[in-house]
């Protein structure tokens, strides 16, 4: 598999993202867009750290850029309508337990 052909997979999987969000939210579930928000946004920082020769590929960028606003404004929307709850907030990761080792030195 070409390098390009993937990333033009990860940017195609950007706008199949961007529908399930409108989905999701027609469906009633309003965690999820807030889910592929953060995602996308951090799908879109990455691309824009490359320097993209490929014309295709480009374009294909350029449409993310066109993605993260569509997320942007569902989440916006869901927001606005107070739809959005405390735990549809993106939680951090969860703390990871210390070791039996580490424990044993703290003692």
């Amino acid at each position: 598999l070409d390098i390009e052909d993937y990333l033009v997979g990860i940017l195609q999987l950007a706008s199949e993202l961007s529908r399930y969000a409108v989905n999701s939210v027609i469906l009633g579930d309003y965690e999820r867009p807030l889910l592929i928000s953060k995602f996308v946004a951090d799908l879109n920082s990455g691309f824009r750290l490359l320097n993209l020769k490929n014309d295709a590929l480009r374009k294909r960028f350029d449409a993310l850029k066109y993605d993260v606003k569509k997320i942007e404004e569902i989440v916006y929307d869901i927001s606005i309508r107070g739809l959005r709850t405390e735990a549809a907030t993106v939680a951090p990761p969860a703390a990871v337990e210390p070791s039996s080792v580490e424990e044993a030195k703290q003692a």
